[in-house]
């Protein structure tokens, strides 16, 4: 009777402790002026979903020429949604840092906020019971510690384990807005490539670290700047100019000259294939000609629309070299 006793007692100290282990980790970004993105950390899968959507858009209804009032319409549309496995030693690293930031109790930081970031970081066990941190602090200071402690160890996962690149333009769009400094890191040794995956603002005075690495750089090979999922303001067009007189350096995939490319070249297909063009749609050629021109016409930078064209001018210089995408 004894031994049954104590049999039962370890089965149902068993079957606690199972419905208390972590089953998943779900991160949900809410950014303003972005689709919120939801990642889905699987503890026992040992994957990482990454999730981003919208659950509804507005309508127009117009009441006249001039006036019209907005509906919403509930509707899921799916923006992004891909998998990826985790390495073991990946996933133990994160969890046991989540472990020390001490989210052992449902937390909410909140401030007032007018555009930002909301997220909500939520363990949640094999019983379906949640401990949630809801936060919009985005400083790195004294308060936002825990907040830190989670979000260091997320990114560091997430770039880590998702390579798809759309997977990751997603991640450092939600990184740039939290304090993580220069948003500038090293991609590449061989052909020496440093990705700007967020935006640099302000002028020379306002960027003494930009500045730092720019006078650092090597003086005897080229140097790549990525910029297809990040931006330089053009306030620091002359800090460029400058140092690219001083360094070989080479910047590729500036937006706002391929875009203005990509809305020139369909307005001339629109036109080659005997479309009327609107008074409108030929004032935004000029104007995006105008943007394109000045871009293509700075000879003191060294600018591309695509990495292959820089790949394609150092080869031509005597200094070739290959390096992988990411």
């Amino acid at each position: 009777m004894r031994n049954l006793l104590i049999f039962f007692l370890i089965l149902t100290l068993f079957s606690c402790k199972s419905k208390t282990e972590l089953k998943e980790v779900q991160v949900l970004f809410s950014p303003s002026f972005l689709y919120p993105t939801k990642f889905t950390i699987d503890i026992e899968n040992k994957t990482i979903e990454q999730y981003t959507y919208q659950d509804g858009y507005y309508v127009k209804e117009w009441i006249d020429s001039t006036t019209y009032k907005e509906h919403r319409k509930d509707t899921l549309i799916i923006h992004f949604q891909k998998s990826y496995p985790i390495d073991d030693k990946i996933l133990n690293e994160f969890l046991n840092k989540l472990k020390r930031s001490h989210l052992d109790s449902t937390i909410k930081h909140r401030e007032p906020m007018l555009d930002g970031i909301a997220f909500r970081i939520s363990k949640i066990n094999k019983a379906k019971d949640t401990i949630s941190l809801t936060s919009n602090f985005t400083r790195r200071n004294e308060k936002t510690q825990i907040e830190y402690k989670i979000l260091d160890s997320f990114f560091d996962l997430a770039y880590k384990t998702i390579k798809d690149y759309d997977g990751i333009c997603g991640i450092e769009n939600i990184q740039d807005y939290f304090s993580y400094g220069l948003p500038i890191k090293k991609v590449n040794e061989k052909l020496l490539e440093y990705r700007v995956w967020g935006s640099i603002s302000g002028c020379r005075e306002d960027n003494a670290e930009f500045l730092t690495l720019l006078k650092n750089l090597p003086i005897d090979k080229p140097v790549i700047f990525d910029l297809r999922n990040g931006s330089i303001s053009y306030c620091l067009n002359e800090v460029l100019e400058e140092y690219s007189q001083k360094r070989e350096i080479y910047i590729y995939g500036d937006k706002s000259a391929l875009s203005s490319k990509e809305i020139m070249d369909e307005i001339k297909l629109a036109e080659k294939n005997g479309e009327v063009l609107s008074e409108l749609r030929k004032q935004a050629y000029e104007t995006h000609k105008i943007i394109y021109e000045n871009w293509k016409n700075n000879k003191k930078i060294k600018s591309f629309l695509t990495k292959e064209e820089i790949i394609k001018t150092i080869a031509n210089s005597g200094a070739c070299c290959t390096t992988p995408q990411i």
